[in-house]
Formats: structure tokens, sequence, C-alpha cells
């Protein structure tokens, strides 16, 4: 799969015909709606190019430029400016990353072209010769399972692991990702914390009761970092985490290091028995089997439920904060909107009463 082009753009027609002609000349993409989000979306994914409004909230061109500029991964991916005027002025086009002005209205022949041309023209990136991963001899891909209910970090992963030869399948909350996790057996499972129908947690509690399922390593995606990561791994068959937002290749190398560490020989002496690892109750009756661990004796902690009844409601309570600010924005501009008819409406009825009054004055006289 090649590298996808990034479009930064508030406008909702301009993302939708842009979606319109990348996808007509093959190009996979991804929207970012500010300079912030189409900054850290280029970090991650290293992108062909990036095509940004040049009054985008939150950076703007040259905010986006300069960013790109001071990471090494990215510095030399070109930035085309989207603009009413055929040039730009200003410290914009002076940067080395600046790879031209798409003035509007948008012209797919002129998108392609000048994307090819910026392309072509760019420098191959210095002092990144990537980071080393462990090899592996496999017949076939790694089949990699993202159970996520962002639909961007399910593209991001998809398109990062896709270039890098793995074989990935998605899932859009818990439960599709058990039923997912049961129908291709992935050789690894990249799970979201929080999410509609089925959260990690529960995921994790049922992957760990499925004979079939239990050994497949599972690295916890999630925001909160340290602070989740390190309380679940080993205890619900969590083998590892990562933070969001990650680069390509710490999910690469982490992937890798994650299945090396499962496929590693045991070190229990020769002759020795291998016990399985001892099973817990979790939440009832049922046993919890071990997770999978580099010491074949090791076993799965129980987690107080208080514990973890905080963590999940520290990871849902930064969900709905996000959500509430959205919520509430959206409501202000709704209600400023309604306010300000409100004021039109009100200013008319006293101009026309005012009118009706002069009138009526007038024919007095």
């Amino acid at each position: 799969m090649s590298k996808p082009i990034v479009v930064i753009a508030e406008d909702v027609a301009t993302q939708e015909e842009f979606k319109r002609i990348l996808e007509n000349n093959e190009y996979e993409h991804v929207i970012a709606r500010n300079g912030l989000d189409g900054v850290a979306i280029s970090r991650m994914i290293r992108p062909l190019a990036v095509v940004v409004e040049r009054d985008i909230s939150q950076l703007q061109a040259l905010g986006v430029c300069k960013s790109l500029l001071a990471d090494d991964h990215v510095r030399s991916t070109p930035v085309l400016v989207l603009s009413d005027e055929a040039s730009v002025d200003g410290d914009v086009s002076t940067l080395s990353n600046f790879g031209g002005v798409l003035q509007r209205p948008i012209q797919e022949e002129t998108v392609k072209t000048r994307i090819q041309a910026a392309v072509e023209a760019k420098p191959k990136a210095v002092g990144s010769a990537g980071t080393q991963r462990p090899a592996r001899k496999r017949e076939e891909p790694i089949k990699v399972l993202s159970v996520d209910d962002s639909s961007v970090v399910r593209k991001l992963v998809t398109m990062i692991l896709t270039a890098e030869g793995f074989k990935v399948s998605t899932a859009s909350d818990g439960l599709d990702g058990i039923n997912k996790a049961k129908e291709i057996k992935p050789d690894i499972i990249l799970l979201d914390f929080v999410m509609p129908k089925m959260n990690g947690f529960q995921v994790c509690r049922i992957l760990q009761k499925d004979e079939k399922l239990r050994q497949i390593p599972v690295i916890l995606v999630t925001s909160k970092g340290d602070k989740v990561g390190d309380k679940f791994v080993n205890q619900l068959g969590v083998t590892d985490y990562i933070t969001k937002p990650f680069q390509p290749e710490e999910l690469v190398t982490k992937i890798h290091q994650t299945l090396e560490s499962q496929e590693a020989p045991s070190a229990a002496p020769q002759g020795a028995p291998v016990q399985p690892a001892a099973a817990v109750p979790a939440a009832g009756s049922e046993p919890v089997a071990a997770a999978p661990s580099a010491a074949p004796t090791s076993q799965v902690a129980q987690v107080p439920e208080d514990v973890l009844r905080t963590m999940a409601q520290e990871e849902v309570s930064r969900m709905f904060e996000q959500q509430f600010e959205q919520k509430v924005q959206e409501l202000i501009k709704t209600e400023v909107g309604k306010l300000m008819q409100s004021l039109d409406k009100r200013i008319e009825k006293a101009v026309v009463e005012k009118m009706n009054e002069y009138i009526r004055r007038a024919k007095k006289k």
C-alpha cells in the first residue's frame, strides 16, 4: 500500500472534493480538521504529501510546515497550501518543505500534477535509517486484529501495518472484536480500552476464558499510558501496551517484540515438567487462565474490583469530558445562532413599527 496524502481542511465540501479527487487517482488519504491534528497524523503515518488550507485553525499553514520541519521523519514531506490566491506571501513560501500552492477552485488535473511534482522534487530524508526489528521467519504474514471504535485509528493502523507486510483486520467495538478473533485467529490483538458495547477490560476477560483465544497476545492501546497500561499488563491477559498517539516504527517494533517474547523457548530445567500457569477466579466462580509470560509458572494476579472500577471510571471520564466539551461548543453555537435570529426578528419588528408610526404621523400632517 502506498503512503497516503494528508488533507488538513475545515470545510466539509473541500474535504469531500479532495476525497473524490484522490480516490479517482488511487491515492490513499486521511482527513484532519485542524492544524494540530494534521501534524499529529502526519508524524504518525509519514504521508507522501500534505495539503493544508492556508488559514486552517490551530497552527495555520505556516505552523504546520514549521512543525513538520522539526521532526526528522517528516521534514522532507512536501506541504501544498490551499489558497484563494495563486501565490502565498510571507515565511511559508521560504520553507524547505513548501511544495507550492493549490488555488481554489480545486481542479482535479491540477491537484494530480502538483502532488506528483512536489513528491518528485522532495529530497530524501537523512538520518532515518529506521528502527531495527527482530528478524522473523514466517511463511505467512503476521495476522493483526485492531479493535478500536475510532475509524481514524483503525485506518492509520491498517496503513502502517499493511505497508510493513502485516495482514490487518479491524473491529469497531469489543463485541465485534471477539467475533473477529474467533473467526480469523489473529497472531496478535491491538485493543482499545474505551469502546461501545464491550470495553477493553471485558474483552480481555472473555479472551482469557476461551481456550482457543487465551494464548493470543494483547497489546492495549490507550491514551492513559502507564496509568492504565502498567496495571493491566500480565493481569488480564494484556501482554504489553502502547500510548496514543504513537509513531509507526514504535507500533511495528512493539508487535515484533511481543511476538518474539511469546515464542521464546521456556527457561524450565531440562526434564522438569512445565506446569500450566495457575488460574484465579475473576468476578465469579469461572477460572481465568494466566496471561502468556516469559516465565511459565507466573500467575495472573487477581485485580481488586475497586481498582478496576477506578481505572474504568478514569478512562470513561476522559471520553465523556471530550464529548461534553464538544457538545457544549455545539450547544453554544446553536444557542448563539438562535439568539441572533431572535434579535434580527426583534430588530426587524421594531423597524417596521417605527416605520408604520412614521407613516401614520406623516398622514396626519
